[in-house]
């Protein structure tokens, strides 16, 4: 099993991912996004809107079993993150949780 965490640290040295609710769908709509991960505890209307474009975009949509602060935490920032997204996997293995039992199509 993939620690999600410590892939994004990965992903965070070595490719490229955004943050945030706007980045994210502005990436989604750009065509960069590769997956999009969403803290369990991020706000219904965050994961409808992104969830929404992510299915239009046919990018994988992956729920984090963490809250916001500690998905934050993960990617070493002091503050709350709610959505992540992949632009470029860099050396990480992040890519192949898209097939697991928690990824919303």
């Amino acid at each position: 099993m993939i620690d999600i965490a410590r892939e994004l640290q990965v992903v965070a040295n070595t490719g490229r991912l955004t943050m945030g609710t706007r980045q994210s769908i502005k990436a989604i709509l750009n065509g960069d996004a590769k997956l999009v991960i969403i803290a369990a505890n991020a706000p219904p209307s965050i994961r409808q809107d992104v969830e929404r474009y992510a299915k239009l975009a046919q990018v994988p949509v992956v729920t984090y079993a963490g809250t916001s602060w500690e998905l934050g935490g993960a990617l070493r920032r002091s503050h709350k993150v709610a959505v992540v997204t992949v632009i470029d996997p860099g050396e990480s293995n992040i890519l192949s949780i898209a097939g697991g039992p928690n990824v919303q199509k």
